[in-house]
């Protein structure tokens, strides 16, 4: 399978997935109407890319951030995407962070003088993650239909707290959703993982998972939408194209030196860095690339 393609045709999804059932799921009084565009051009015109952002009923965004990392620079990055996406759209925004089961108190405020800026974190070390495991293997293999929560729950477990490795727990979730005897629900567990793999997945369970997804209908759908999008924009533009969208979605800011170099790779190259992409640790992986 070609991994370039994943971009358009799982996050999408997923993030329609994610809209109805994130609000109920962290117990936020609000009501999320519709996903919003995640990318936004700042005035240097870099693209930088937020996790999850949504309309919402009081006509303001809803936007979401997965850490796992306990840095004074994420919240300021934050702040950067809010007040860019503030000054394009003149709408308020809720900022809500959640912090996988290692990171248990995070600094929620920036007074940057003028300006002071409040996120809200949600740790996810509140959650047992063993336990709420057990419960929905109980209900895949008795064949008790899951609620929208379930899925959900599912799809975050590997960020909660466990007696079991991260690699271990993520293994055994995707095992679990792989096993989830209706179509539909099976496929958005796997959706909802696959769209949030890069925040907590080790090479381990990184490799696991290409090997569940590429015998499902979400990987051959994958292979189809990006064969598909590939034809209609020219086959090696294509590839550059989505494969630019998933280092963004995955290290947040590409420099533009990367972005030249990337576009003009032979599809050989672009085809090695999308099966590797997953593994890569930080932008400076693709130097190698670049000889």
């Amino acid at each position: 399978m070609d991994y370039n393609k994943i971009e358009d045709a799982v996050f999408k999804k997923a993030m329609e997935i994610f809209k109805s059932g994130a609000a109920e799921f962290f117990g936020l009084n609000v009501v999320i109407t519709a996903p919003a565009e995640t990318e936004i051009k700042n005035i240097d015109i870099k693209t930088n890319a937020m996790d999850y952002l949504f309309y919402t009923a009081d006509n303001g965004y809803l936007h979401f951030e997965f850490q796992t990392t306990n840095k004074l620079d994420d919240i300021e990055r934050f702040l950067f995407y809010d007040a860019s996406l503030y000054y394009k759209s003149k709408k308020k925004i809720k900022t809500i962070v959640v912090y996988s089961s290692d990171i248990k108190n995070v600094k929620t405020t920036l007074n940057c003088g003028t300006i002071n800026y409040n996120i809200d974190a949600v740790y996810m070390s509140k959650f047992n993650g063993d336990e709420k495991l057990n419960n929905i293997k109980f209900k895949v293999k008795n064949d008790i239909p899951l609620t929208q929560q379930d899925i959900m729950t599912l799809s975050f477990i590997p960020l909660m707290s466990s007696k079991k490795s991260k690699s271990a727990i993520t293994i055994k979730s995707i095992e679990v959703a792989d096993n989830i005897k209706s179509y539909k629900d099976k496929n958005n567990c796997l959706m909802l993982l696959y769209a949030l793999f890069d925040k907590f997945g080790d090479s381990d369970a990184k490799k696991r998972f290409k090997e569940v997804i590429s015998m499902t209908d979400i990987g051959k759908m994958i292979y189809q939408e990006g064969m598909e999008e590939g034809i209609e924009k020219g086959i090696g533009k294509g590839k550059a194209d989505l494969l630019l969208k998933l280092l963004i979605k995955k290290f947040k800011v590409i420099p533009d030196d990367y972005k030249n170099k990337i576009l003009n790779l032979s599809q050989e190259t672009i085809e090695v860095i999308g099966t590797e992409i997953f593994d890569m640790n930080s932008l400076d992986d693709l130097k190698k690339y670049f000889n």
